[in-house]
């Protein structure tokens, strides 16, 4: 089990226990991706987006106590995320759309050096702002699988595309961006 998943798995169980700081931080991890992913279903613009993962996580906590999680927590939320899409479709009556590396994990910036601070500061900018260049279906999947630690197979089941699709964005982002972080340090 990988250290997000522990995390993950904590943060369920006090919030099963109803405690309010874990679900806060829980809502802080996951919600831009909720949002973003939720972007990508709907069609643009779509205030929805925002309603539909706000109800995914008044849904959590009013059901934190039956809460069970059969692979990952952040599967679970993507998932949630991606049933209220299609029920707003279905209630809309709307068509469901078809078109649905390397920083340091380890690094604690409470012992790290000020100019190990602000260069993972720098990187972690860097990298941010290439990823907002990636195509929003690359974008979504490197997200999914980077940020959120699902794995291939989830990321392929929830946005109902093959597992090599996925293979392929991923193998695609990663060299884009290693690419681009190469070129822009070489600028210098």
């Amino acid at each position: 089990m990988t250290n997000n998943a522990l995390e993950d798995n904590l943060l369920l169980s006090r919030i099963k226990n109803s405690e309010t700081p874990a679900f806060d931080q829980l809502f802080l991890k996951y919600h831009p991706n909720l949002l973003r992913f939720s972007r990508s279903l709907l069609p643009y613009p779509s205030d929805a987006a925002e309603d539909l993962v706000i109800e995914v996580f008044h849904k959590l906590w009013q059901d934190r106590s039956s809460i069970i999680i059969h692979s990952s927590l952040s599967a679970l939320l993507y998932k949630c995320v991606k049933n209220r899409v299609y029920d707003h479709y279905r209630k809309h009556k709307m068509a469901v759309l078809t078109t649905l590396e390397e920083m340091p994990e380890d690094l604690d910036l409470h012992y790290a050096s000020p100019d190990q601070v602000f260069d993972y500061k720098e990187l972690a900018q860097n990298l941010e702002r290439l990823i907002k260049k990636l195509p929003e279906k690359m974008q979504v999947i490197f997200r999914m699988s980077r940020e959120d630690n699902l794995s291939y197979q989830e990321i392929a089941d929830l946005l109902e595309i093959s597992l090599n699709s996925v293979k392929t964005q991923m193998y695609r982002a990663v060299k884009y961006l290693k690419e681009s972080y190469r070129l822009d340090n070489m600028a210098f």
